[in-house]
């Protein structure tokens, strides 16, 4: 069994040997045992808030490299007629801290059956689906952490916000 302890982004340009597909679910899991594509066994253990985008590299401890990819999974499609609409679905979503992947003219978000309903008494359309979920990371990284980022997830102006936050807060200490 292949022991991964480290992730990096996925723009790093290592040879992968090994193809793993997991739900969002599984993705969040800092601990947890896998099979790859081509029955290769992994277990997982990173530190704790660390979440798996899609397309992120695991390192194992013998070099190994395993690219993790969004397995499809049920998932909500949220539309509406106009844009005002829509945003106040999101702005709902939001109020409750549902994990969303957002686009131009659509949220994707897991099935909940008390959100399902409300969605639609805002009148938005819900599609049901079956398709890979990658939600947006959020404005630190992904997670509700309050905690030390992850920082092999967040895009550099996350970083750059998450050291501007930090020095802020040094200069009130």
């Amino acid at each position: 069994m292949l022991r991964c302890s480290r992730i990096l982004a996925p723009d790093a340009a290592l040879a992968v040997t090994h193809e793993l597909a997991l739900g969002y679910d599984e993705r969040v899991k800092s601990r947890l045992a896998a099979v790859c594509q081509d029955g290769t066994a992994v277990a997982i253990l990173l530190p704790r808030g660390t979440v798996m985008r899609d397309g992120a590299l695991l390192i194992a401890d013998d070099g190994t490299v395993i690219r993790i990819s969004a397995a499809a999974q049920p998932v909500l499609r949220v539309t509406a007629d106009s844009p005002l609409v829509l945003m106040r679905a999101v702005y709902h979503l939001a109020n409750r801290h549902v994990t969303a992947r957002l686009a131009a003219d659509h949220v994707l978000i897991e099935p909940d059956p008390v959100l399902e309903p409300m969605l639609v008494a805002l009148g938005a359309r819900v599609e049901h689906l079956q398709m890979p979920f990658d939600p947006e990371p959020g404005a630190y990284g992904g997670g509700h952490s309050h905690g030390e980022p992850d920082t092999a997830s967040v895009t550099l102006g996350e970083q750059l916000s998450i050291e501007a936050h930090r020095e802020r807060l040094a200069r009130q200490r």
